[in-house]
């Protein structure tokens, strides 16, 4: 049966017996009209007989049918059809931004014993608000991603329990970007709203793009905040380097930067220690005083034990500090049981070099070799070691630490000499103490090849002098090197009587005047010279010291240190204080070009990368030097290291092996020592270089560097819950505690769609009404001849 009504109906799509199904008109009237349509039709149908012969009840028939062919013609054109209608129901969405940068492990979020990790507080949320959210996960679709420089899915299914979260490694945010791709994902979908837990730590604010799309989508952003509302600052160790190598018993400083992160860090203490880590003893400390944005402090060891050592920095906090994990580094050194060796060379008996030289013979741990050079003179040597003849090639001149040349002339020394002694510093990293005289040092020394180890140019045919006593006076230079720390221990620092004309004995009586405008560009001034009359007074101007000029100078020179003293007065110090002052000084000076003498002397080649410290993206220069001549002769045209990342956290060494290279070295024209190539770091983390050439591949030459992102995420470590509000405010949105994130779903509107489906069958063309149609105009033209009507 249902088969018959279906051809007759013409159906093809539609099933007859679905309870969906309904009788409908394309062009339906109002329904009011269909009675006046079958009036109509009777009327017409019926006057259409009324005169016409035949009996009354057989033109009433043939009325009637011709009444029910028109109201069916009415029917026709109204357009009957058959429709099925479906409704179904498209679920709004919810993006859900789950911060998983490295920021999320500070601890400064508030809880019930003290502060705890911002993730903590994240995973606390979501497991109390987890029954509420499961609940709008049921009623929406809701897309759980994680995002630090971008969003990815956090791969959340099952509403049963709440999402399963790595630990947060992401090294910089961008929530901008974060924001822009997960509205991709969501892109003509009917959004709900979005849903940020984070600290509000990021590279880029939301830029307008974003938030015209949100606003055009009517999609509101629910921020939740973690970690503190109030900034917490932070202490941090962001560089410590030691000597590398150094003497036992000699002063060895250790430099340490210290970075205050955050604006709340600038108000922020601590002590800084140095350990060593065999013994646990702590070698020095020193106070770190709130203060500006970056520190730096000179921690100095004498250790006592030959051998490698290591030492660990640490910074202990006043307060509670954010981040624990940055506040230690570690320092290597290599400490060395043997005296250090100098040759000091004088062209005059004077009284400078009198007690530079006795100094030198009683100190136990200088060897020393002193001798007087002057033409048509001749003079007996002192030193521990007797000299046969003066060094003429850079390996004799490498048997001494620190060369010292006194008020002498160039000419008593060979053109070879000269040269080679150029080289010792230059290549070798020798180093050379100047000190000024009246008659040679330095306008002799001028047109020979050590004029360049002069830290100044000349300002004319002579060297001026002050002209009146001055008394010196350290700068900051001198304390990054460790230096001019002259009182009766190493942290006593420089002492003020030293500076204070008053005492008479502080007065240097000749110095030479160097001006700043003399000074060469790699030039840093240790101390400077204050005309006395300046300082004279009950309240010397504070400025005065800064007028000075400058008196101790040093420059670096190719792997090498040269050391400027324009005055020969030292020895003058001991009137007030014996011979602990005048020793201070000298030893102090001879130590550090002895410290980073001893850094390259006995390697075969040196490999350095600068900056130190390279930025990932920025390109950084990796450089190998050889120092040794049988490496040189070898005449090699390129040298080749391998570049490695150690794997970081939770990354397998599989993972950290694809950033591993090869960089070829090519040789410098101008340097047949000097191999240079450039690297650009891919990624942040720890990397080592390494030579693989057979020639240097098991000399140990390997050095280490960490590369940082240019926006580490850690350098900020404050909160910015204030980005979190504006983005809310932009929006239409809420700020919601984490203690409230169950409240979410109440804070979204209702963004679902319903669709409806509509299938549709037309009758007016189907069998049936050809039938009816049919049937009824035959039955009427029957009947006319029935009773003679045609």
């Amino acid at each position: 049966m249902n088969g018959l009504l279906t051809w007759l109906l013409g159906l093809e799509n539609l099933d007859l017996a679905s309870d969906a199904a309904r009788l409908g008109f394309e062009r339906p009237p109002p329904t009011w009209a269909w009675p006046g349509i079958v009036a109509a039709a009777a009327v017409a149908a019926l006057w259409s007989y009324r005169r016409l012969d035949g009996p009354g009840p057989a033109r009433a028939a043939l009325g009637s049918l011709r009444a029910l062919l028109l109201v069916a013609l009415a029917v026709l054109i109204a357009g009957p059809r058959l429709v099925e209608r479906d409704e179904s129901v498209e679920r709004d969405w919810v993006l859900a931004l789950v911060d998983r940068s490295a920021s999320m492990a500070i601890a400064d979020a508030p809880g019930a014993e003290g502060r705890r990790p911002r993730e903590a507080q994240l995973r606390e949320a979501l497991a109390s608000a987890w029954p509420a959210l499961a609940e709008m996960m049921g009623q929406r679709e809701v897309v759980w991603l994680g995002f630090d420089a971008g969003a990815y899915d956090l791969g959340v299914g099952a509403a049963e329990s709440p999402p399963t979260l790595d630990e947060p490694t992401g090294q910089r945010t961008d929530l901008n970007r974060a924001l822009a791709q997960a509205l991709q994902r969501a892109a003509a979908r009917p959004l709900a709203g979005v849903v940020v837990l984070s600290d509000g730590r990021t590279v880029a604010e939301p830029d307008r793009a974003v938030v015209r799309r949100l606003a055009a989508d009517r999609a509101p952003v629910i921020a939740v905040p973690l970690g503190s509302a109030e900034p917490v600052g932070d202490l941090a160790v962001r560089d410590a380097a030691g000597p590398g190598v150094a003497f036992v018993n000699d002063l060895a400083p250790v430099r340490v930067a210290i970075d205050r992160l955050g604006a709340a860090a600038r108000s922020a203490g601590g002590t800084l220690r140095l350990i060593d880590s065999a013994t646990g003893l702590t070698l020095d400390e020193a106070r770190v005083e709130p203060g500006s944005d970056t520190d730096e402090v000179i921690l100095t060891a004498r250790p006592e034990t030959a051998g490698a050592a290591e030492w660990v920095v640490r910074l202990e906090t006043d307060g509670p500090d954010l981040i624990e994990g940055n506040n230690t580094a570690t320092v290597q050194v290599e400490l060395l049981d043997r005296p250090l060796r100098s040759l000091y060379i004088d062209g005059v008996a004077r009284w400078e070099q009198r007690y530079l030289k006795n100094l030198l013979l009683r100190e136990p741990s200088v060897t020393s070799s002193n001798l007087i050079l002057a033409p048509n003179r001749r003079y007996l040597q002192e030193g521990d070691v007797e000299l046969g003849a003066l060094p003429v090639s850079p390996e004799e001149w490498a048997e001494y630490d620190v060369v010292i040349l006194g008020d002498v002339r160039p000419e008593v020394f060979t053109a070879d000499q000269i040269r080679s002694l150029r080289e010792h510093i230059e290549v070798r990293g020798g180093g050379l103490i100047w000190i000024g005289g009246p008659a040679w040092t330095p306008d002799a020394w001028r047109g020979t090849p050590l004029a360049d180890l002069l830290p100044f140019t000349g300002a004319g045919p002579q060297t001026d002098t002050i002209g009146e006593p001055v008394v010196m006076a350290p700068t900051d230079a001198a304390e990054r090197l460790g230096v001019l720390r002259l009182g009766a221990t190493a942290n006593d620092g420089w002492p003020e009587a030293v500076s204070d004309p008053a005492s008479g004995w502080s007065q240097l009586r000749w110095a030479q005047r160097i001006t700043p405008e003399q000074l060469k560009p790699a030039t840093e001034v240790l101390a400077v010279g204050v005309p006395a009359a300046a300082l004279a007074g009950p309240a010397p101007a504070p400025a005065a010291r800064d007028a000075g000029w400058p008196l101790v100078m040093s420059m670096r020179f190719g792997a090498g240190r040269s050391l400027y003293v324009a005055t020969d007065e030292i020895w003058r110090w001991r009137f007030g204080r014996g011979e602990a002052l005048p020793e201070r000084f000298w030893l102090q000076m001879v130590r550090l070009l002895a410290r980073e003498s001893l850094s390259r002397s006995a390697r075969p080649a040196v490999v350095t990368l600068a900056p130190g410290r390279p930025t990932v993206g920025e390109p950084a220069r990796v450089t190998i030097e050889l120092l040794d001549e049988a490496l040189v002769e070898l005449d090699l045209p390129e040298l080749v290291v391998r570049v490695q990342r150690r794997p970081g956290p939770g990354e397998s060494e599989i993972e950290a092996e694809t950033f591993t290279r090869e960089l070829t070295l090519r040789r410098d024209p101008g340097s047949p020592r000097r191999y240079a190539a450039t690297w650009t770091p891919p990624a942040a983390g720890d990397w080592s270089f390494e030579p693989v050439d057979s020639a240097l591949a098991a000399l140990g030459l390997g050095i280490e560097a960490r590369a940082a992102l240019a926006d580490d995420e850690l350098r900020r470590p404050e909160t910015d819950h204030a980005l979190l509000a504006r983005l809310t405010d932009a929006t239409g949105g809420r700020v919601l505690a984490p203690d409230r994130l169950a409240e979410v779903s109440t804070l979204l509107p209702n963004r679902q769609l319903r669709i409806v489906h509509e299938r549709q069958e037309t009758l007016w063309d189907s069998p049936l009404a050809l039938i009816v149609l049919l049937t009824l105009l035959t039955g009427e033209w029957v009947g006319r001849r029935i009773i003679r009507l045609i």
